[in-house]
C-alpha cells in the first residue's frame, strides 16, 4: 500500500478517539455537571441523548455522501467541525446552551463515526478489515476511558472537552495533506447507491445486533459512575469498564478471525454473555456483583463491535450506505436508553429496570445474530 494510504489508515482512529472522549467525558463528573447547571439525572441522560439523536439524523446525508465522495475528504470536513464544536462546549453558559451544542456536536461526531468506518472498509479487506474495525471501535472507548480518567481534574480547571478535541488535530493535518487522494473513493456501483438500495435482510439483522451492543455500551458508560456511587464504590470503576471495552473491541476483532466461528456466531456468543450479565445486574445487588458484572457486560457488548461492522460492509457493495443504516439504528435505540434509565433512576432509586431492558435487547440480538449466521441469510447478493 502506498505512503498516503498508510497515513490515511491512522486518521479514522485518531478522529474517533477524540469523538469518544467528547461523547463520554461529562459522564465521569455527573455531580459537577448537575451542580453547574442545576439539573438532575434525567437531564444528564438527555445530554447523551441529544448527541445520539444527532448521530442518527446525520446518517442520511452521511450515507449519501459516502456513495459520491472520497471518505478522505468527508472525514476532513467532519473532523474539523467536531474539533470546533467540541471546544465550544466548554463555553456553554446554561443547560439549554449546553444541550443545543451537544446536539450540534453530535451531527459532526455521528458523521465522523460512519464515514470513518467506511474509510476503514475501503482501505482494508477480508480478515484485516474485521481486525481494523475492531481497532476503530476500540479507539472510541479508549477516548472515553481517557475522558473518564482526566475529567475530574480538568473540570476543576474549568475545562472539559477541549483537551479531547485536540487529539483529532493530527488527523486533520494528515487529511488536509491527502485531501486529493482517491484510494477511498466509492466504487462505480456504490456511487449509484442510496440507503434504500443498500438495505437487505442481512443489514437489518446486523442493525438489531448493533442496537443491543451500542444501547448497552452507551447506557452503561453514561451511568456507571453514579451506579457505583450508590453502592459506596468510589474507585475508578468507570475507567476500568472503558479500558475493558477498548481491549475487548480490539481483541474481539482479532479473536473473531482466529476462532473457528464466523463473525455472526461470534456476535451471537457475545450477546448471550451480555444478556446474562445484565440480568444478573437487575436481580442481584451485592458489592461483588456491582464491581464485577458491569465489567463483564462491557466486555461482552464490546467484543463484537468490529464483527458487526465487518458483516455489514460485506453484505453489500454499498458499504457506506449500509454502515450508515446500522449506525442510525443503533444510535436511535441508544439515544432513548440513557434518558429512560435516568428517569427510572429518579423515580425508583435503582437501575434494575434499565438493566432488565438491556438484557432483553441482547436476547433479541442473540436471535438476530443466529439468523445472520445461517448460510442462506448471510450469503451476499449484490444488486
Amino acid at each position: 500500500m502506498n505512503s498516503p494510504a498508510r497515513a490515511l489508515r491512522l486518521t479514522p482512529h485518531l478522529a474517533i478517539a477524540s469523538v469518544g472522549y467528547v461523547l463520554f467525558a461529562y459522564a465521569a463528573v455527573p455531580e459537577a455537571t448537575m451542580a453547574a447547571y442545576d439539573i438532575g439525572f434525567t437531564e444528564v441522560g438527555l445530554l447523551m441523548s441529544a448527541a445520539l439523536a444527532a448521530f442518527v439524523l446525520v446518517q442520511v446525508p452521511a450515507g449519501r455522501l459516502t456513495s459520491k465522495e472520497t471518505t478522505t475528504r468527508l472525514l476532513l470536513y467532519g473532523t474539523a467541525a467536531h474539533v470546533l464544536l467540541a471546544v465550544a462546549l466548554d463555553f456553554a453558559a446554561s443547560f439549554t446552551a449546553l444541550l443545543a451544542l451537544r446536539a450540534l456536536w453530535g451531527l459532526a461526531g455521528g458523521f465522523v463515526l460512519s464515514v470513518g468506518a467506511t474509510h476503514v472498509a475501503r482501505l482494508h479487506a477480508g480478515q484485516t478489515a474485521t481486525r481494523q474495525q475492531g481497532v476503530y471501535g476500540g479507539m472510541v472507548t479508549l477516548g472515553g476511558a481517557v475522558g473518564f480518567a482526566a475529567a475530574p481534574r480538568l473540570v476543576e480547571a474549568g475545562i472539559l472537552y477541549a483537551p479531547g478535541a485536540l487529539v483529532a488535530l493530527p488527523a486533520v493535518a494528515i487529511l488536509v495533506r491527502e485531501r486529493h487522494d482517491v484510494s477511498t473513493a466509492p466504487s462505480r456501483e456504490a456511487s449509484r447507491s442510496s440507503l434504500a438500495t443498500a438495505f437487505s435482510l442481512a443489514v437489518a439483522l446486523a442493525s438489531l445486533c448493533y442496537v443491543a451492543i451500542i444501547a448497552s455500551y452507551i447506557t452503561l458508560s453514561t451511568f456507571i459512575t453514579a451506579y457505583a456511587a450508590d453502592f459506596g464504590i468510589v474507585g475508578p470503576l468507570n475507567v476500568a469498564v472503558l479500558v475493558t471495552a477498548t481491549g475487548a473491541r480490539i481483541s474481539g476483532g482479532i479473536a473473531s478471525v482466529r476462532l473457528p466461528v464466523s463473525d455472526s456466531w461470534f456476535i451471537a456468543g457475545a450477546t448471550a454473555l451480555a444478556a446474562v450479565s445484565f440480568a444478573g445486574l437487575a436481580v442481584f445487588e451485592t458489592p461483588s456483583v456491582t464491581s464485577l458484572l458491569p465489567v463483564v457486560a462491557m466486555l461482552a457488548v464490546s467484543a463484537p463491535f468490529g464483527a458487526v461492522y465487518a458483516v455489514t460492509a460485506d453484505a453489500t457493495l454499498h458499504e457506506g450506505a449500509a454502515l450508515a443504516i446500522v449506525v442510525a439504528a443503533g444510535n436511535l435505540a441508544a439515544l432513548v436508553l440513557p434518558a429512560i434509565t435516568g428517569a427510572l433512576r429518579d423515580a425508583t432509586g435503582t437501575y434494575t429496570s434499565g438493566f432488565a431492558l438491556l438484557a432483553v435487547l441482547n436476547v433479541v440480538a442473540l436471535g438476530a445474530a443466529a439468523l445472520l449466521g445461517t448460510k442462506r441469510i448471510s450469503q451476499v447478493q449484490y444488486p
